[in-house]
């Protein structure tokens, strides 16, 4: 996990534009400059060693020749597998990096080579003979990748704040996409970002330049054409997901340095934790971090204490507090380099900063199984109307009462929310007799839950991913996200509905596969909490504060976002 940059006509480069997230990388640091026709070319990297610790890993790294440079920020999980194949094909190999097999896997297949990959990555390669070069970004977009454009200069890197140490950069706020964060929540779903003249490489895309000097932007790979319809019994589809999701934890437990995991005492987290216990063995420890709440509802410690007794782990936990929330609020926004609309952040900070404190230096994360196994409850009100049509009424009254039992949502709100997911026209004309807001944008017809699901996946993931790259970084921490493996998730999108939710039963195949595996307590859980924090309580106690009675708290959302276009000089 590291930061990079490379650059295409920029000169008189400032060392900050990749010392800046020297958090990113603090084991190494590399500067290459190369000529081109009629412009400079600038390779930089900040090492954080995660495989191979010595300075064979270092960055950027050429090939033999002297002809392929890469900097590269990520992980290839299969690396052990694509270095074997590679080699029977004649490589030779003087590392132990994975670094030197993404970088012979793309002189060896081209482009192709990330249909090889399985991982987490952005990566720059730059072809000195030929002068060329080609960017890339994972299947997911788990791992970040901008660019900036001035004039005819380009510049890719792997944080925005880089972006700021470039000569006559100009802090502009994109307005089109400031107001569409402030109505929905989420700014990390298109090319474009919050900053005027700064992109992001979407997940799944490359670009390369052309014999002109143009760029050629290609999309590698889209979920959606790896989904088919797979009919399988329910005995078939549990051992499946049991080894994909073994398998996908097993390869990212592959590291140099020690490795624990995050544990909020929900399903997803437990799962990863029972499932490594499994993998290593009674004897060995296990590291797990989790943020707690004494005395708030949203506080998950029974689950947490009682996984970890009957595990065996050893546990750190931190109690984030409203004034420590305040206290590194504007240090947040300052790594996060985009804003972001509720508290919850801050248990995850906490959480790495405990990580960093005691040696972890690589968590495994639960992020990404409430977007495949359905792990929203308004992601479920589009089966309302499938078992009305199908007058299924013993799971309509289950799937209702699990609604109002567990996430205290009236039948109102419950039947809007469908109307609007499968008859969006009808909502639209209800709210304009009505004389509501019609925000005509929001009403996209998603006819199945899979769309449902793959709309969250390429909108608010991209956020949570985020968050979790930054955080984590921050602190030069790893997160790995064995939930994100492109094997599970293809396979989950594949299966029959009825195989995620069952009646009012959610993530019916995570709860089934890991039975005897996890503990039942959490098996048994309906409930959700999603690394919450006392977000309510906090606020009333902000508003209170002698220093924030200015503020209008109507919205939460509204005054982060005032909060970092001050820290940003938009305002």
């Amino acid at each position: 996990m590291c930061g990079i940059f490379f650059s295409i006509g920029f000169e008189n480069l400032s060392a900050l534009v990749i010392d800046s997230v020297s958090h990113r990388g603090p084991d190494g640091r590399g500067w290459n400059e190369f000529s081109s026709p009629n412009d400079l070319v600038v390779m930089a990297h900040r090492r954080l060693a995660i495989v191979d610790l010595s300075s064979d890993g270092h960055q950027p790294m050429s090939s033999e020749d002297k002809r392929y440079w890469v900097t590269y920020n990520g992980e290839i999980y299969n690396y052990h597998e694509i270095r074997k194949d590679l080699e029977a094909l004649g490589c030779i190999f003087k590392t132990k990096t994975d670094t030197e097999v993404l970088l012979k896997s793309y002189i060896q297949w081209g482009a192709d080579c990330l249909n090889h990959f399985n991982g987490m990555f952005a990566f720059a390669i730059w072809d000195d003979k030929e002068k060329f070069f080609f960017a890339a970004r994972d299947r997911f977009g788990i791992k970040p990748l901008y660019y900036y454009k001035q004039a005819d200069k380009i510049a890719f890197a792997s944080e925005i704040k880089q972006f700021k140490h470039l000569p006559n950069w100009k802090s502009v706020l994109h307005q089109e996409m400031a107001d569409e964060y402030l109505e929905k929540g989420y700014c990390d779903h298109k090319v474009e970002t919050l900053f005027k003249n700064v992109f992001q490489l979407l997940p799944g895309e490359y670009v390369c330049s052309n014999s002109n000097g143009s760029l050629s932007f290609s999309s590698w790979y889209k979920l959606k054409n790896h989904i088919s319809s797979k009919g399988i019994s329910d005995r078939q589809a549990i051992n499946t997901f049991k080894e994909l999701f073994a398998d996908a934890i097993k390869l990212r437990l592959r590291a140099d340095v020690p490795i624990g995991t995050c544990l909020s005492g929900g399903l997803d987290s437990s799962s990863i934790v029972s499932v490594v216990r499994k993998i290593q063995g009674a004897i060995q420890k296990i590291y797990t971090f989790s943020s707690v709440f004494p005395s708030h509802k949203v506080d998950e410690s029974v689950y947490i204490d009682e996984i970890v007794s009957q595990k065996n782990l050893t546990s750190y936990k931190n109690y984030p507090l409203c004034g420590g929330f305040l206290e590194n609020l504007d240090s947040i926004l300052y790594y996060q380099d985009l804003p972001f609309s509720g508290t919850s952040i801050f248990a995850q900070w906490k959480t790495f900063e405990s990580a960093k404190e005691t040696g972890v230096t690589v968590l495994l994360d639960g992020q990404g199984a409430d977007e495949s196994l359905l792990g929203y409850s308004w992601m479920l009100d589009t089966v309302v109307f499938d078992y009305l049509k199908k007058l299924d009424i013993l799971n309509l009254s289950r799937f209702i009462c699990w609604q109002s039992k567990y996430n205290n949502r009236p039948i109102k709100q419950i039947i809007l929310s469908a109307i609007q997911q499968r008859f969006p026209r009808i909502l639209y004309i209800l709210l304009k007799i009505l004389n509501r807001p019609t925000p005509v944008q929001h009403f996209k017809k998603l006819a199945t839950l899979n769309e449902v699901c793959l709309e969250h996946f390429y909108n608010n993931l991209q956020t949570l991913l985020r968050y979790a790259d930054r955080n984590s970084m921050a602190f030069s921490r790893e997160s790995r996200l064995p939930f994100l493996d492109y094997r599970l998730v293809e396979f989950i999108f594949s299966l029959p509905i009825n195989k995620r939710l069952r009646g009012a039963e959610t993530k019916w195949i995570l709860r089934k596969s890991m039975q005897g595996i996890n503990v039942d307590s959490i098996l048994n859980r309906q409930d959700k909490i999603g690394f919450a924090t006392p977000e309510n309580d906090w606020f009333e106690k902000l508003k209170n504060s002698d220093n924030m009675r200015h503020i209008n708290f109507s919205s939460f959302k509204n005054f982060i976002f005032a909060r970092w276009c001050e820290n940003n000089g938009f305002i």
